[in-house]
């Protein structure tokens, strides 16, 4: 998770993360990914948040080790959003007390950008939208973009 939010916050190519279908979420490492995201949006009927860092295996661990990668988990998601304008405040909860949001909300909190209905919907709405990259300023030109769609293998999806 953290080499593609690396990746997505040094890319010189705007990434435009898209939390859909109806009923998705982006839980736990997702709320790190989209919130780098240069354009980040949801389509109706999906959440974001709950990004409380859990041990690997489900063991408890002890409990210095537990708050010293909480801290950093929390530090992360205040510094992702502080980068690309979003509420640091409710990262560092997405992290501590593991809250989320609905795509409204988040666009009210200012978690997200937008929420669109479709890619297409998306792609437009976003059209002429400015985004800071690593090369400067850049202007989406999306409107009429094609689409490429690559599925995901059975072996790279994520459980439910």
């Amino acid at each position: 998770m953290r080499s593609m939010v690396q990746s997505i916050l040094g890319s010189p190519i705007p990434v435009i993360v898209y939390v859909a279908p109806a009923g998705a979420r982006a839980a736990s490492a997702g709320v790190f990914i989209t919130m780098a995201a240069h354009v980040a949006a949801m389509a109706p009927a999906t959440n974001i948040g709950a990004a409380h860092p859990v041990a690997v295996g489900g063991g408890t661990g002890d409990k210095e080790m537990i708050k010293k990668i909480e801290n950093d988990a929390a530090a992360f998601a205040r510094t992702i959003a502080t980068e690309r304008g979003r509420n640091a405040e409710w990262a560092e909860k997405a992290v501590r007390s593991s809250v989320s949001a609905t795509e409204r909300e988040a666009v009210k909190l200012k978690i997200v950008d937008l929420v669109a209905e479709s890619v297409a919907d998306l792609l437009a709405k976003i059209e002429g939208r400015t985004v800071k990259t690593t090369r400067g300023q850049v202007t989406l030109a999306t409107k009429d973009a094609p689409v490429k769609v690559i599925e995901v293998r059975f072996r790279d999806r994520s459980s439910p």
